[in-house]
């Protein structure tokens, strides 16, 4: 968001038409404020803003956006906000996604240690990882990108020299080393955020018939060590890890979330009167919490019908009638714990359709979120 201050200022700042204006000199683009020639040097030199090369220049980097966009005639507008600290391995990502005034898709989460904070609506809840495993997030949604291009990712690639043609007007605060340009193209109003004595580009915002938040198409937002005004470690430090959180909001401890996880079989066969369903925990997943209070079931009818604590390994439960189920969990992964590579199988003379849920005694909750 730019600052209301020198917003206003530009906006305040009178037309001169019919007058010549002569741009004073700004060698290697040092002056203060930066005249338009320097700043559509700047921004050819730049090219485009992308978050994947700024991460490789910053151990802490906050990027957010905000995209609006109209499908079918519905309008919609998607955030980003990813944040990182490589010294403590720390990354926040958050996403929501609201189409037609109805929020589709919601969530905080805070990882890369052992406790893990997420938010979805109400309440920040507490999870784990047994295994903490910190990846740099900038470069996971790049190598997750590339493996699915057609998926839903930031807009963190923007091509800035498509303005380098623009008349600005540049103000700015001396004390902060900090300056707003704007120019008009089109319908459009654009807003460039720049700080430092070298000139670094902080955040874009770009107006379409009007300066209201509503009239916001586009926003990009950047935060480093250097100009840390939107970082949020503090808050995660203080907040949560402080627990000044809980006595803000009147809570004695923070809800706990359960594991990530969902049983998803990858096969299915049956031979004679058997049926056998096997399932593999995918690479996609990072928290890893003990078998020993994870409890896979097997729902038929509306209820379990047998189950298998994960450390035990393996179950044969016999019902009424002649039906058996044979529960099997292979430890394949990280010793120990519910991880990537971990095998299930389900076995079974039932010819009853059923489904395979996973309760985490840690949480007293279904990972499936269903009651």
């Amino acid at each position: 968001m730019l600052r209301p201050v020198l917003l206003s200022l530009l906006l305040c700042i009178p037309a001169l038409s019919g007058c010549l204006e002569v741009e004073r000199h700004c060698p290697e683009g040092t002056c203060f404020p930066l005249t338009s020639s320097a700043f559509n040097s700047i921004l050819e030199e730049v090219g485009e803003i992308d978050a994947l090369q700024l991460a490789e220049g910053y151990d802490r980097l906050s990027v957010s956006t905000l995209s609006r966009f109209t499908e079918s005639g519905v309008s919609g507008e998607m955030q980003w906000k990813v944040e990182k600290d490589d010294d403590r391995e720390l990354r926040l990502v958050v996403n929501s996604v609201v189409v037609g005034g109805i929020v589709v898709v919601g969530y905080e989460i805070w990882d890369g240690g052992p406790d893990t904070y997420t938010r979805t609506s109400d309440h920040w809840m507490k999870g784990r990882d047994m295994e903490p495993n910190y990846e740099d997030p900038f470069l996971e949604i790049a190598r997750l990108a590339a493996e699915d291009p057609n998926g839903r990712w930031p807009p963190f690639r923007y091509d800035v020299s498509q303005f380098s043609d623009l008349s600005w007007t540049i103000t700015g605060d001396a004390m902060e080393s900090y300056q707003i340009a704007r120019a008009t193209s089109g319908p459009d109003e654009i807003y460039f955020e720049i700080h430092g004595l070298t000139p670094r580009i902080v955040g874009l915002t770009i107006y379409s018939e009007g300066l209201s938040q509503e009239d916001v198409t586009f926003s990009m937002s950047i935060a480093t060590e250097d100009w840390d005004h939107a970082l949020s470690i503090d808050y995660y430090l203080t907040m949560l890890e402080g627990n000044s959180y809980l006595g803000m909001s009147g809570l004695a401890e923070f809800p706990r979330a359960p594991v990530p996880f969902i049983p998803i079989p990858d096969q299915q066969s049956v031979t004679g009167d058997t049926t056998t369903v096997t399932g593999t925990v995918p690479g996609e997943m990072s928290h890893e919490v003990s078998l020993s209070e994870m409890e896979m079931h097997v729902f038929s009818g509306g209820s379990s019908v047998a189950s298998l604590m994960l450390n035990d390994e393996q179950a044969n439960i016999s019902a009424e009638g002649g039906t058996w189920w044979d529960l099997t969990w292979t430890d394949s992964g990280d010793s120990g714990l519910l991880s990537q590579l971990d095998t299930f199988s389900i076995r079974t003379n039932s010819d009853e359709t059923f489904e395979i849920r996973i309760f985490d005694h840690w949480a007293q909750a279904w990972t499936d979120g269903l009651g």
